[in-house]
């Protein structure tokens, strides 16, 4: 298992080959009406000369995704709404496979794609709209890591409010709040480490 959370790309390139196939599942974006941040991070992958791979969760079926998960080394989740990326994940029954994925190859998780590794994504409701996943059963996410994690923490300030107030909510949790400028390294569950990565 190599489980990199972070919103700063750049050390990604520390950890993959040039050339190397990354899976890049957008599907956390797909409700909102400007989608610049995933659009810019699957950029910035192609410029760091990666063979970017669209895996369409909503779209493609779970026959399609699967196959994409065999033939790429490294997959991207980008950010947006962690409850409905869940949501989608669970409806086309491949989160199982992605947990698979993550524990034999590189998972990359930005923002929403760090919040599923989590034990439960219950946590984020001030941050993300969970009425946005209406199919949402419940909040059960990866549990790769045994910690929970606020992404974005410092980068604004009603943001990081949010996030204070989460921590003090759920003061039985082990809360990760994690800067633009700074990245989770996951060996296993309960062996990870914080870097910057500027």
């Amino acid at each position: 298992m190599q489980i990199l959370l972070s919103s700063n790309k750049e050390i990604i390139k520390e950890y993959i080959k040039e050339n190397s196939k990354i899976g890049f599942i957008p599907t956390a974006s797909e409700l909102d009406d400007d989608k610049w941040y995933m659009e810019k991070d699957k950029k910035d992958l192609e410029n760091m000369n990666f063979q970017v791979i669209d895996i369409d969760i909503t779209n493609e079926n779970k026959d399609e995704i699967q196959q994409k998960f065999n033939i790429v080394d490294t997959i991207f989740v980008a950010g947006g709404n962690c409850f409905y990326l869940l949501q989608q994940l669970k409806e086309k029954d491949v989160l199982k496979d992605l947990i698979e994925f993550a524990n034999s190859k590189i998972y990359i998780g930005s923002s929403a794609g760090s919040c599923i590794t989590c034990p439960s994504i219950e946590y984020a409701q001030k941050l993300d709209d969970k009425t946005q996943a209406p199919l949402l059963k419940d909040c059960n996410a990866m549990n790769l890591i045994d910690a929970f994690i606020l992404p974005h923490y410092k980068s604004d300030k009603e943001y990081t409010k949010l996030c204070d107030e989460i921590m003090k909510k759920y003061n039985n949790l082990n809360f990760l709040p994690l800067t633009n400028e700074q990245a989770i390294i996951v060996n296993n569950r309960e062996d990870y480490k914080i870097v910057n990565t500027k």
